[in-house]
């Protein structure tokens, strides 16, 4: 049982590592066999094709938010506590995560439908986060005048974005302006901070 579940996750290991390399489209099954010490029988063996090794990885890597922001949509927090809190769990999670904003990017530019599909999926199936709760309570905050977006897209978009970015565009700026940011959690406390800033500043009524 034990070799069992090493073999499952030297697999997903390894995936994860060749689709942040090569995105879905990119990533090949023997390379990911061969990384994780085992044979192409062996991989569909627990996840039957490409596509199912995919939606795992993805699933797997965002298990972890989907607990976290279902906590806070739970706790039905007011829209300024939401903003205080999102983007110290959201960036901290792409922190302990480095491959998965190479994943995400790299799909959503490369093959944006598969990726939606596969994400979609995974959302249905979790049942730790709830987006439907998640868009009703923005709407709710807005009906309220709390914040002045109405679309709970262009929130979340305003929300996510900004984390994100941290990590996709901080190479880019750097190269660009010639600063160079602290690594690490100084980094982190302080982008956390600034974003924080922006939303409350940009959304609050």
């Amino acid at each position: 049982m034990a070799k069992t579940a090493s073999s499952k996750e030297a697999i997903l290991a390894a995936g994860r590592r060749e689709f942040a390399a090569r995105g879905f489209s990119g990533a090949r099954v023997e390379a990911i066999a061969r990384a994780a010490g085992c044979n192409k029988a062996m991989l569909f063996y627990y996840f039957s094709s490409k596509e199912k090794l995919y939606r795992a990885v993805l699933a797997g890597a965002l298990g972890e938010i989907f607990a976290e922001l279902g906590g806070v949509v739970h706790a039905r927090l007011t829209p300024e506590r939401f903003m205080e809190r999102f983007p110290g769990i959201y960036i901290r999670f792409l922190a302990r995560n480095p491959d998965l904003p190479r994943i995400l990017v790299f799909d959503l530019i490369r093959d944006p439908e598969n990726f939606s599909r596969t994400m979609a999926g995974i959302f249905r199936e979790n049942s730790e986060f709830n987006p439907q709760r998640f868009l009703g309570m923005v709407r709710s905050w807005h009906d309220q005048g709390l914040i002045a977006e109405e679309d709970p897209l262009h929130f979340m978009l305003n929300v996510i974005s900004l984390s994100i970015f941290s990590f996709v565009g901080r190479p880019m700026v750097e190269a660009i302006s010639g600063l160079r940011s602290e690594d690490g959690e100084a980094f982190y406390r302080a982008r956390i901070r600034s974003v924080v800033r922006l939303l409350k500043k940009g959304m609050l009524k």
